[in-house]
């Protein structure tokens, strides 16, 4: 029992490491090797995707592709520990932004984007009593839903059990905590409704 534990650490081991090096690879030529090395990882990756070099993914066997998705430089992936990560058709996430779906769910729907420097996150830490240090208080987890054709402007966050509705803009700077309309354009922080767009 015990050696199976040290041959599983030291497997785990290895594929971090063949993964970390298949992720500094650059040009085409490491998207090419990305494309071929992730796609039999993912859940399931419906089409074509568009890994860019630093990109940071854990918990691939948590995560479903659409067809045409791209993240750009330095994003971080992750749904690790039962977390559940799903991704629509015609997906850009823009470099240094991060989807959290560890303990919990996001979903994108199809046209979708995020711009530089977002967090969504599907989990918060607990902080109800003031007597324990935050870190030591847990984690609750909940949703992300993006419905179809959102676009998440540059540097917002995206707390949990937020729902995004189709064709909304997210301006700017902002900081999401409770859902947003269809067809609306909020901002601020907390972000509220600046028009309609339709």
């Amino acid at each position: 029992m015990f050696y199976l534990k040290v041959i599983n650490k030291i497997l785990k081991l290895f594929f971090q490491i063949y993964i970390d090096i298949l992720s500094i690879i650059p040009t085409e030529i490491g998207k090419r090797l990305r494309y071929i090395a992730y796609k039999p990882l993912f859940k399931n990756a419906i089409g074509r995707f568009n890994i860019d070099t630093g990109v940071t993914i854990l918990g691939f066997k948590n995560i479903t592709l659409g067809d045409n998705v791209s993240f750009m430089k330095n994003s971080y992936v992750y749904a690790n520990d039962n977390g559940e990560l799903t991704i629509g058709n015609n997906f850009t996430m823009n470099s240094n932004s991060q989807l959290g779906a560890s303990c919990g769910k996001i979903v994108i729907g199809n046209d979708c984007a995020i711009a530089p420097n977002c967090v969504l996150r599907a989990s918060n830490h607990t902080f109800d009593n003031p007597d324990i240090p935050f870190r030591e208080q847990g984690h609750t987890y909940g949703e992300i839903i993006l419905e179809d054709d959102v676009w998440v402007s540059s540097n917002c966050v995206i707390t949990a059990n937020t729902k995004i509705g189709k064709s909304s803009i997210v301006g700017a700077g902002s900081v999401v905590l409770k859902d947003v309309e269809p067809y609306s354009i909020v901002g601020g922080v907390p972000a509220k409704l600046i028009r309609k767009r339709k």
